[in-house]
């Protein structure tokens, strides 16, 4: 099964890049960050019941940002998918493997979320 969630969101080099973190952003900064997109992926996506089995999670971005810039953004958007109930935990128990890429067709993230066969 695939879950297909759309997030808008307009990605910068200044608000989102993992140079934003390397930069050295004060934790509140962060945790601002963090809260902004749990309220974002919650009002798009609601609560869920989480996958049984291991997920695949899998991220297009729309930026003129390099793929591996957005990894600061994937984190906040996997950990809100944990607190909608999308998946169960994000540790490797549950989550056995992260790709991002970039797309033009949304204006913001396309998130896809396939649960895996039992191993």
């Amino acid at each position: 099964m695939k879950k297909i969630f759309k997030i808008p969101l307009e990605i910068d080099g200044k608000n989102w890049s993992l140079n934003k973190i390397y930069a050295g952003v004060h934790w509140t900064v962060r945790r601002k960050d963090k809260n902004n997109i749990r309220l974002l992926v919650r009002s798009i996506i609601g609560m869920n019941k989480p996958f049984k089995n291991p997920v695949s999670i899998k991220m297009a971005f729309n930026s003129g940002l390099d793929v591996s810039n957005h990894g600061y953004i994937f984190k906040l958007i996997e950990d809100a998918l944990v607190k909608c109930g999308v998946i169960q935990n994000d540790s490797y128990k549950y989550v056995k493997c992260n790709i991002m890429t970039l797309q033009k067709a949304f204006k913001g993230v396309i998130v896809e979320v396939e649960e895996l066969k039992e191993e």
